[in-house]
């Protein structure tokens, strides 16, 4: 990666933070946690797993049956569990895009997750990447998925997901023959109860993408 890297999804929570939570934001860049344990690995592995199974709901079924036999020994676990088992129901409820069902598709593993906005590496690393044929086509798509019970994100936050996600895809993944679906480059956020596909403005919105990572640049010069 270059100088400056970002996650997606922290890119999405600098929209609209405070001057001290974009320096936070920064500053978890500059000094990364090597030791920080992921969140809710499960719940986002089946949430996966049921996107590359066309919708089937039984890895979410078993895998809240494995969590709710799970003894926690810690507040961390305890929490992990809880708030994994609540976003695997709000799955259940959300609707999958209907386009997929009239989509041979497969799933794809990119080595490249990364695209530069305005000199920034904005980590996209989209948990699903689909490859499929759609009307004779060669088509893309991609899922990010984002559980966070305290911070969901807003219709806006997700949408510069969505956007980022469309123009990875272009940029990266797909050649000029081939057809990015904005219908299928998806930000999936459960406790918003969101699944926010990019816009046909996806440009527009893109352009001040481009804008946050201006600053993110401007902020991290500052704090480097």
């Amino acid at each position: 990666m270059g100088n400056y890297y970002i996650s997606i999804n922290q890119m999405a929570d600098f929209q609209g933070s405070t001057d001290a939570t974009k320096k936070r934001i920064i500053n978890q860049q500059l000094t990364p946690n090597k030791f920080l344990i992921p969140w809710y690995q499960l719940a986002k592995a089946r949430i996966k797993k049921s996107f590359e199974l066309k919708g089937d709901l039984k890895p979410i079924q078993d895998a809240m049956d494995t969590l709710q036999k799970r003894k926690p020994t810690s507040d961390r676990q305890k929490t992990d569990k809880q708030v994994s088992l609540e976003a695997l129901e709000r799955f259940v409820k959300m609707k999958l895009p209907d386009v997929l069902k009239n989509i041979d598709y497969e799933i794809v593993r990119p080595e490249n997750k990364t695209l530069q906005v305005s000199d920034v590496d904005v980590i996209v690393a989209p948990e699903v990447v689909i490859k499929g044929t759609f009307n004779g086509k060669t088509v893309f798509g991609a899922v990010k998925i984002h559980i966070s019970k305290n911070k969901p994100f807003d219709l806006k936050k997700s949408t510069y997901v969505a956007s980022t996600i469309y123009e990875y895809l272009k940029s990266r993944i797909a050649t000029e023959e081939d057809i990015v679906m904005r219908e299928i480059c998806i930000c999936l956020d459960v406790f918003s109860g969101r699944l926010v596909s990019a816009p046909e403005d996806s440009e527009l919105t893109f352009s001040e993408v481009e804008e946050i990572c201006r600053e993110v640049k401007e902020i991290w010069d500052k704090a480097a």
